[in-house]
């Protein structure tokens, strides 16, 4: 089997997730006998060479349709993985506090029936998008729609009203964390002297991720100002206006850490000596870091606008990201409960990349004959 996977053209200055997906998944498929050329379109070989394209995450929209017209240009199949969600509530707290419609609107019928109000408007407008317009097409020409969870299966499926025939065919495309490296132990010498390197307290709260507002640091800072539990930020500035107002209202608050961003050989020891991972983002697709976190042994504080509740049941805490005194107590709560030892031996069995690898190995040939059959279905 042979497979293409592309990369972004900006996937060398703006690091992602979908870079992260397609450099471990095809590692690990081609240890198991795979064919996989990952690379920029204009790098790769003809589409005719391939029997199959993955493409991961549906942004940008132009990236997107290059994409599909490559692979329909030869006709060979796509699984298409969206990566994607759209989510409104972050403008619609906006409007609720600064905009007089939505700030009156709020007062009269509470938050959120208003909330319910501000996201049919919303949705309402879809069609008339451009970019929605399109990135509908673009799923609408994959032989197969995949995405990470059942969650964001029925997402994809509701946002871009997909025909039935394209609900038809979507599937779970698992994605997976570095087993290996994660399954790493340390002792309490080692623990002490990663903390030691980097100035840091026991008991610290970590967030792994870019520092911008969808991840939603400053919520963490904000939730937790009086607490004194350590905060520890580890993740590349991805917006710098933000970066500064986390970092002038963590030096307020004090037993707050910005260690920019580590050593991937260095992750295991920071989520191994953390008291718990807190990821409260706008939305989480899945959440790697969760992941990652959950396999070193550490408490899993996740957004609820994610797939991970499905994925790790009530081994793990989940906050509504835009509610700061929630966020406090599920901390508190997560802080005050013992960690869950069968969370870390699940991660690590059923979430490698070998795991992953295996599955959408299967996935794809799976699509292959669900494709050739319709083919010669359709010339009977």
């Amino acid at each position: 089997m042979r497979i293409a996977m592309i990369l972004r053209p900006d996937a060398d200055r703006t690091f992602g997730g979908d870079t992260v997906v397609m450099n471990n998944l095809s590692r690990a498929m081609s240890a198991l006998g795979a064919k996989v050329a990952v690379g920029k379109l204009d790098d790769l070989p003809p589409a005719s060479e391939f029997d199959l394209l993955h493409i991961f995450t549906v942004a940008p929209i132009d990236h997107a349709r290059r994409m599909v017209a490559w692979a329909r240009g030869a006709g060979i199949a796509i699984v298409f993985s969206p990566l994607y969600h759209a989510s409104y509530r972050h403008q619609f707290e906006k409007a609720a506090v600064a905009a007089p419609f939505w700030q009156a609107l709020s007062r009269t019928v509470g938050r959120r029936p208003a909330w319910a109000i501000y996201q049919g408007w919303m949705e309402a407008k879809l069609p008339f998008w451009p970019v929605w317009r399109a990135s509908r097409a673009a799923l609408e020409a994959a032989t197969c729609v995949a995405s990470s969870s059942r969650w964001e299966n029925r997402y994809i499926a509701g946002h871009f009203r997909l025909s039935a025939r394209a609900r038809k065919h979507m599937r779970i495309s698992p994605l997976g964390i570095d087993a290996g490296l994660y399954s790493q132990s340390y002792s309490e010498a080692d623990l002490a002297a990663f903390r030691k390197r980097y100035g840091l307290e026991p008991g610290y709260v970590a967030e792994v991720a870019r520092l911008e507002p969808k991840k939603n640091q400053l919520a963490v800072i904000e939730a937790l100002m009086e607490d004194p539990a350590p905060l520890v930020f580890v993740g590349p500035e991805a917006a710098e206006d933000y970066a500064v107002r986390c970092r002038e209202l963590g030096a307020r608050r004090g037993r707050t850490h910005f260690l920019g961003w580590l050593p991937e050989a260095e992750l295991p020891m920071l989520y191994a000596a953390a008291a718990a991972h807190i990821l409260p983002s706008w939305v989480e697709l899945p959440g790697l870091s969760s992941l990652e976190a959950g396999a070193c042994g550490c408490r899993v504080i996740s957004t609820e606008i994610s797939p991970l509740r499905e994925l790790l049941g009530g081994q793990a805490w989940y906050v509504n990201p835009f509610d700061r005194a929630a966020i406090r107590s599920t901390v508190l709560a997560a802080l005050a409960s013992p960690v869950d030892p069968g969370l870390r031996r699940r991660l690590l069995a059923q979430f490698s990349w070998e795991h992953a690898a295996a599955a959408n190995l299967a996935l794809y040939r799976e699509t292959l004959a669900e494709r050739n059959w319709g083919f010669v279905a359709r010339q009977v």
